[in-house]
Formats: C-alpha cells, sequence, structure tokens
C-alpha cells in the first residue's frame, strides 16, 4: 500500500475557521483533497485571537471533524495568517563570492537571503515569511536561479512579512492547547496567489484580493513576482451589519438575505421583485423589494474598494496591475468584478478558484471558500518535495513555486506553550 501524509491546511480567517484535508502519496508524489469545513469562531475577530478557549474549541471540533471523516490522523498541520497586525515590505540583500572559484553555490543564494532577512523589525513584532523575488549577478537582474553560474557579486530581492509576536503566540497556542502540532506558519496571501493566479496574469501585473469577512488581503504581482501585499482591516462583514440594521432583522437573517439576493452592482439585478424579511423577534415578517437590496449593498462594496484603492495608491505600484482576482466568500456576490473594473480601475477581473492542475478534489472544494486553505496544504508539499534550488524557485510552466525559507518561522522561539 502507498505511503500516505494527510496535511492540513487551516485558515484563521473573520470570525471563522476553514481547514482542508488532503492526502499526499509519497510515492507518486501526488497530492488529493479529501475533506473540507467551514466553521464559525466567535474566538476570532480578522484573523487575532480575542477569546483563546473560544479558539481552542473551535479548533479542536474542527480539525477532530476532519481526522474522523478521512479516518486518518494529521500528519502535518499548515496554519495561514493574517490581519491587520501584519506588515509587508521588501528589501534586498547582497552576498561578495570571494572564492577564486566564483561558481554561485545554494550557500551563496542562502547567505544572501540571510543577509536581506537581517533588518530591524518592531520589537514587538516577529517575522513570518520571507519570500524570494528574484536574483541578480554582479548587476545583471532577472536571475530565477542562479546556482552553478559564475560570478563575483549576488543579489536577491525578497519580500517579507512580520506580525505581532503576542497576536501570534496566542493563535499558536489556541491550536496546541487541543493537542495539535503547528508544522509550519505562513502568511496565507502568498500561497494563494500561486494556486490562484496564472503565471501569464503575474507576468503581465495583476491584483489579487481576498474578500474576507473583517479583513481584506490585497496582494500586487509585477514580472511575475510579489511586489506589494497588504492586509486591510475592514471586510464584507459590514454589508451583513448595514442589512441588518436597515432591514431591521437579525445578523443571521442579514447574512441569508444577502448570499441569497444580494447583489453588487445594478446589471446584475434581473427582477425588482420582493423579498420577505423577518423580524428581530422572529414573529412577523414584511417584504422589501430586491432593488432596496442592491441600494444598500452597492455604496458598501464601493467603499470597500475605494479602501482597496487607497492602500494601493500608498505601494507606488498604482498604475501596474492590468488584471484582477477576487478570491474568498466576498467574491461570490454577483456585480463584485464590476465593481472592482469600475473603481479600481482594471482592465479584466474574474473570480479566481485554486487551478486545478494542482491538486485532485472534489469540486465543492474549488469554492473559493476553500482557496486559502486548500493552497496551505499545496503550499507545504512544495516545500517538502523540493529537493533542490530549481523546484523550489524556478518551478515550471504547470507548477506554483513557493520560498524555501518559509519554515524557519517555527523554529523561532517566542511561542510559549
Amino acid at each position: 500500500m502507498a505511503k500516505t501524509n494527510m496535511i492540513v491546511g487551516l485558515d484563521v480567517g473573520s470570525g471563522k475557521l476553514t481547514a482542508v484535508a488532503a492526502a499526499h502519496d509519497l510515492e507518486t508524489d501526488t497530492l488529493q483533497a479529501i475533506a473540507g469545513r467551514s466553521i464559525p469562531c466567535k474566538g476570532v475577530r480578522g484573523g487575532i485571537v480575542s477569546d483563546i478557549r473560544e479558539t481552542s474549541s473551535a479548533v479542536s471540533y474542527l480539525l477532530n471533524s476532519l481526522e474522523r471523516e478521512t479516518d486518518k490522523n494529521i500528519s502535518q498541520l499548515i496554519l495561514g495568517v493574517r490581519g491587520s497586525h501584519l506588515e509587508s515590505f521588501s528589501n534586498h540583500g547582497t552576498y561578495n563570492i570571494s572564492r577564486m572559484d566564483k561558481e554561485i553555490t545554494q550557500t551563496d543564494m542562502d547567505l544572501a537571503i540571510e543577509n536581506a532577512k537581517s533588518m530591524p523589525i518592531k520589537n514587538e513584532n516577529a517575522l513570518v515569511q520571507v519570500f524570494t523575488q528574484g536574483f541578480a549577478i554582479d548587476k545583471v537582474r532577472g536571475i530565477r536561479n542562479p546556482e552553478g553560474m559564475e560570478g563575483a557579486f549576488l543579489e536577491v530581492d525578497v519580500h517579507i512579512t512580520t506580525g505581532s509576536a503576542t497576536h501570534l503566540s496566542n493563535l499558536e497556542k489556541s491550536i496546541t492547547r487541543p493537542g495539535y502540532n503547528v508544522d509550519q506558519m505562513c502568511y496565507g496571501l502568498v500561497p494563494l496567489g500561486d494556486c490562484v493566479l496564472t503565471q501569464e496574469e503575474k507576468d503581465i501585473g495583476a491584483m489579487l484580493i481576498d474578500l474576507g469577512g473583517e479583513t481584506m488581503s490585497v496582494g500586487i504581482y509585477i514580472e511575475g513576482i510579489l511586489k506589494f501585499s497588504r492586509d486591510i482591516p475592514y471586510g464584507c462583514d459590514l454589508i451583513t451589519s448595514d442589512l441588518s440594521r436597515l432591514l431591521h432583522t437579525s445578523r443571521q437573517n442579514a447574512k441569508e438575505i444577502k448570499e441569497k439576493y444580494g447583489v453588487a452592482f445594478p446589471t446584475c439585478l434581473n427582477d425588482d421583485g420582493v423579498v420577505p424579511v423577518p423580524s428581530l423577534d422572529g414573529r412577523t415578517t414584511h417584504e422589501i423589494k430586491k432593488g432596496y437590496i442592491l441600494d444598500i449593498i452597492q455604496p458598501r462594496v464601493e467603499e470597500l474598494f475605494e479602501q482597496i484603492q487607497h492602500y494601493v495608491a500608498t505601494s507606488g505600484y498604482k498604475n501596474v496591475p492590468v488584471a484582477g482576482i477576487l478570491t474568498g466568500s466576498g467574491s461570490l456576490m454577483p456585480g463584485m468584478t464590476d465593481q472592482a473594473v469600475n473603481i479600481l480601475g482594471l482592465k479584466e477581473v474574474r473570480c479566481g478558484s485554486v487551478q486545478r492542475e494542482l491538486i485532485t478534489a472534489p469540486e465543492e472544494l474549488f469554492d473559493p471558500v476553500y482557496s486559502t486553505a486548500m493552497s496551505l496544504a499545496i503550499y507545504s508539499t512544495e516545500q517538502d518535495d523540493a529537493s533542490d534550488y530549481t523546484r523550489q524557485h524556478g518551478g515550471g510552466a504547470d507548477r506554483s513555486v513557493f520560498s524555501k525559507v518559509g519554515k524557519f518561522f517555527k523554529k523561532m522561539d517566542f511561542f510559549g506553550g
């Protein structure tokens, strides 16, 4: 019988936890997603733990249910972090090769990356992930894999993510308390981009937008690499709040109305029929026109995309992205792509899910709700299977590429037991 490991990607989102379990066949090096689940969690707000007991209980329920459903124990748990406490920026590292033999080795590349990582960060922050963007040899840029090439001066550009050590520690503790171990943490947007965007989109210039409930993650890709990323502390739960307040109904009813009848752009309104709205006490109902729901939703959606526009304007890459890719639960509402085109000035916008050639999975797991969790599982196998630098960084036309240095995070000692 082929040996398999069960890998779980856990996405700690906005008031919910989403996980995908995947079986990794070690003999054939194939990955198959076999189960997924998303549950509400009141102990998490915008990716930050607000109640460790509540979060631990939800983690225990979620992961136990996946183990029962798959009849397998979790071999690896990959945790994707998000939240407004995260900060991302680019940095530059160099390494002088003074040997007579100028052939560049893996050690030389590692030392250049270490140099790029050696920079001051806020005292309360910890390094989460370092993602390599590209190399240069003797001032010639655009080198993807310098190993085996000759040169005297090696340079590397990296994309660094840091986060609050306190928040990250609390998140890790909420998972270890029920008896699970976090094998790796990473910024969820990084694997998401490599699994949802095509190489052509990243090369031409693309903006990835993960529309969550309480946060939105934005990444800008230029010439194939991630140049800018930011988590924004606003999300699509604001739409639910608006509907609840203006329709005088509970948040749960408002959420159901949003998901069933909500549209974000006028051309997506098929008719102006009526919708029954339960009262706050649930004893009576009243009717409203669908057009009124649009009148509530559209201004809020425009405001959310204007927030994205504001952050992108400060990135230095405002006019670079051509394509836009929306993912996450908020991307499912009709008209969101139209609003992105209208406000962000992108030429083309689509809703994205994980590329099907990267993993075998039931159709329901290709829902954008599971995109980040599934990307985390793929990320793990890309890291574990890579035996040389080309596999990890250069990749192929049909495979995603990930940084080899992501795993160093779990070796840091600032987490408590």
